[in-house]
């Protein structure tokens, strides 16, 4: 009696034997195929096949954050036609700079006139005011150089300019034989109505580095 119940209880052993061995199997290729699955994945981002979003810094460049803010502005000017714009490379000429709408990659389209070596506004709006300037020198002797490069306006009536951007740095604080480079560039939006001059000043000029077109001053109407 007792062989027979034994021999009865072999079939449902191997049954539960053979249901647990397919489990595992299964959950083996399950577990393959996930992993799998998170690799190619991962190895897709690697390669930047899948494209993720970047985070921007929280301190962007000074550019990157003037176009973003150029973005935001309404184009009120632009509906109306054709926006209004100036880049003037600057050349050296007597210690000072001339600014030449006519060199290679300078322009001037729209509502800005150049005169008397400014620009005159001739039509009221905010406009995006940008300038650069590059310093260079053979060498630095014992006494330190303060450089700057302002941007002035003035009114139509106003008698005096007022500065509206303003930049300065030293150099040559310590002696040394080798040549130096200080580029200053600044920018920045203004509100400007007709009849408003704007012009640069430059100290320190005979230092200008005004090669390639690195010297520049320019408006956009935003």
């Amino acid at each position: 009696m007792e062989l027979t119940q034994v021999r009865s209880e072999e079939p449902l052993l191997q049954n539960v034997q053979r249901s647990r061995t397919s489990c595992f199997h299964w959950l083996s290729v399950c577990s393959f195929v996930l992993l799998l699955g998170t690799t190619v994945i991962l190895a897709l981002l690697h390669f930047e096949v899948i494209k993720t979003e970047k985070k921007v810094d929280n301190e962007l460049p000074e550019v990157l954050q003037i176009k973003n803010y150029l973005e935001s502005v309404p184009q009120t000017q632009a509906m109306k036609g054709k926006r209004a714009a100036a880049h003037l490379i600057g050349k050296k000429v007597h210690k000072h700079i001339e600014w030449q709408p006519k060199s290679i990659n300078a322009f001037k389209d729209g509502n800005i006139k150049l005169e008397k070596n400014s620009l005159k506004i001739e039509e009221d709006g905010l406009y995006f005011v940008y300038t650069q300037v590059v310093f260079t020198g053979e060498k630095c002797q014992k006494n330190a150089r303060e450089l700057s490069h302002s941007v002035l306006k003035k009114s139509y009536s106003d008698d005096e300019s007022m500065v509206i951007l303003k930049s300065s740095k030293s150099v040559c604080e310590v002696e040394s034989n080798s040549s130096w480079t200080q580029p200053i560039y600044q920018g920045g939006i203004f509100k400007l109505e007709e009849g408003d001059i704007i012009s640069t000043e430059t100290s320190n000029s005979e230092f200008l580095d005004t090669y390639h077109g690195q010297v520049y001053f320019g408006i956009l109407a935003v």
